[in-house]
């Protein structure tokens, strides 16, 4: 045994001779005294140990909390697809109503199809819809929407046709503004570099008394399309040398098409 171990054992043997030798009033004196030092320290150990025990009860409650907070945000992911899907709905049963209006009060005899596809790169020129030779849809059969002029079918096969949309350059129409005799060309741009596209009205006379916010429609010659659908309304004129062009904003949402009308005759 070492030294300094030996030593301590010896004084502890001696300190319990000695405290044994007293009479009992000094054991009792010595005991509160020992137990008077302590206390402080018992005291604060079994502060120490409650503050443990509440920290160890906060830290499981908050375990719990975390484990509801996940399955409240998963069933809150739940509700907004739910919702999404039912705006889509409305909206999708907004357009059938309108469609559905459209075909029981329009003068036209017309065949209702669904966009079915259209490429970003000739977003603003063609589209394709599901309904072609089988449902009698021929070419450059005029296309219309509830809003107006739409464009007129360019290929068909048995189940689809393509059509060109009044955006696109190729697609000429003769029309006229409002109750005026002022009477142009319109057509699409070859570039069209905003998210609705505009049209040129070409051709009117230099003198004309246009007004921005006036309506276009077909004028009906030609043949190809008849009179008086609605095409757009004027943005801005430009006067050249020698005639005035407007720029018209269509009629007709191009970027969010759906159901179409093929036209075939009147009623």
């Amino acid at each position: 045994m070492k030294p300094l171990n030996l030593f301590t054992l010896l004084l502890f043997l001696a300190g319990t001779a000695w405290v044994l030798t007293r009479s009992e009033s000094v054991v009792r004196e010595i005991q509160s005294g020992y137990y008077s030092a302590l206390g402080p320290f018992l005291s604060s150990g079994s502060i120490l140990e409650v503050k443990a025990r509440r920290f160890a009860d906060e830290v499981k409650h908050s375990k719990e909390l975390e484990v509801e907070l996940q399955e409240v945000e998963g069933r809150l992911g739940v509700l907004r697809t739910e919702v999404a899907h039912l705006r889509m709905l409305e909206q999708e049963n907004i357009q059938l109503r309108a469609a559905l209006n459209f075909q029981q009060r329009s003068p036209f005899t017309v065949i209702a199809a669904k966009i079915i596809r259209r490429k970003p790169s000739t977003w603003w020129q063609t589209a394709t819809i599901d309904r072609g030779e089988t449902s009698d849809i021929g070419v450059q059969l005029p296309v219309l929407a509830a809003e107006g002029l739409v464009g007129k079918i360019d290929r068909t096969d048995q189940s689809t046709s393509s059509i060109i949309l009044l955006s696109d350059e190729k697609c000429q129409v003769s029309a006229k503004i409002g109750d005026t005799q002022e009477v142009g060309i319109l057509s699409g741009q070859r570039i069209q570099s905003t998210d609705t596209p505009v049209l040129r009205l070409r051709y009117l006379s230099k003198e004309a008394n246009i007004q921005p916010g006036s309506q276009v429609y077909t004028t009906g010659r030609g043949g190809l399309f008849p009179a008086d659908i609605l095409l757009g309304t004027i943005v801005s004129i430009d006067s050249g040398a020698f005639d005035a062009e407007a720029r018209v904003e269509p009629a007709v949402d191009f970027a969010d098409l759906n159901t179409v009308f093929v036209l075939t005759g009147h009623k």
